[in-house]
């Protein structure tokens, strides 16, 4: 394609002149910039996000040709090394990403030194009524283990869901003691896992979600199935902290007076203590968190520590899938270029429906 429209031989010469000049200069810069440095100083820690203040308007297309709006797809991830020492002065070309084995272009970094917001969420039911006070004091330790900065919403469930606090700075919220309320019938720990996550889907930046449960639910509308396909369509990580209730099932069984009736219960509660280990496991699964087993809640505080460590050297990483395959379920890795280092993030995401949708 010519770029010029002319006529006279002076003109195209001076023009074929500056072409090859033009080529000559992009060739060394590309050189240079494909050159290694060989005095690369360590990553320095970086303070501020190199994502752009809007989305780019932006058309890619699918294999199949049909045109697609890209989504920015988020990952939180948490670097370590082989002895379990978080890494927290990476950059964003350290890292590298993968959408179902192609390469990606990393759009976001988020800065390890931002605050983030935590949903604190608490089963306050009947299977703990012997252990309040325990919960209580564990709630308050892990606000006690949190940045000044930091942002929490604090939320309890037994028969229903009750919001103790509203995402609040973490300076105000010590400033009071967390009020659990009056213990309600029924356990509605799928439900409250859904609400928690629905709102922090409304909350930008870096997010949690730690769940203190012995994971056994009782009175849910929601589905254990869907609360763990819809964390996969969420940039959350869930922290789980299971503790164990089962010993007291006898003294609680005991209120019922009705052999038939307590039988009945017995059953239903043993059928959903044998799902609570598996569910609470996925939760933290498939959002690139963690799942910690507390038999004592008295154990917890090492627990909360970890947590609030590894949220304070959390990296977020997002990037614009190159391609839309129309797949809901895509896998993701995550890879730093540094040697001996350890990546944990979640390894795939799902689509709703409306993203995946074709326009």
């Amino acid at each position: 394609m010519a770029f010029l429209d002319v006529e006279t031989p002076m003109i195209r010469l001076k023009t074929a002149t500056f072409l090859l000049l033009l080529t000559f200069l992009c060739g060394t810069t590309a050189a240079q910039a494909q050159s290694p440095d060989p005095t690369r100083r360590p990553p320095v820690l970086r303070s501020s996000d190199s994502y752009p203040s809007r989305e780019p308007e932006r058309i890619a297309t699918n294999r199949s040709g049909s045109r697609v709006s890209p989504t920015l797809v988020t990952i939180p991830a948490v670097v370590m090394d082989r002895n379990g020492r978080y890494i927290p002065n990476l950059r964003k070309e350290d890292f590298r990403i993968y959408e179902d084995g192609v390469e990606q272009n990393v759009a976001y970094f988020g800065s390890i030194e931002k605050p983030f917001t935590v949903a604190l969420l608490l089963d306050v039911s009947g299977s703990t009524q012997y252990q309040l006070s325990q919960i209580r004091d564990a709630a308050n330790t892990f606000v006690s283990r949190l940045r000044y900065n930091d942002r929490l919403m604090a939320i309890a469930f037994d028969g229903k869901i009750n919001v103790l606090a509203e995402p609040t700075s973490v300076s105000a919220i010590r400033q009071t003691k967390l009020h659990i309320p009056a213990v309600t019938d029924g356990t509605v720990l799928y439900d409250a896992v859904a609400f928690a996550v629905k709102q922090m889907a409304q909350i930008p930046g870096r997010k949690a979600i730690v769940l203190m449960s012995d994971g056994v639910d009782q009175s849910s509308v929601t589905t254990l199935k869907s609360t763990v396909d819809d964390i996969a369509e969420q940039d959350v990580l869930i922290y789980t902290v299971q503790y164990n209730t089962l010993p007291q099932m006898t003294q609680r069984l005991s209120a019922i007076k009705s052999e038939k009736a307590r039988r009945k219960v017995q059953e239903r509660l043993m059928k959903g203590y044998a799902l609570s280990e598996p569910y609470m496991r996925a939760l933290a699964d498939k959002t690139g968190g963690r799942y910690y087993r507390a038999d004592d809640l008295r154990d917890v505080g090492p627990a909360f520590e970890a947590i609030t460590a590894e949220l304070s050297v959390q990296y977020t990483l997002g990037y614009f899938p190159k391609e839309n395959s129309g797949d809901a379920q895509r896998s993701i890795r995550v890879k730093v270029r540094y040697p001996n280092l350890v990546v944990r993030a979640r390894d795939s995401y799902a689509t709703a429906p409306t993203i995946a949708r074709k326009d």
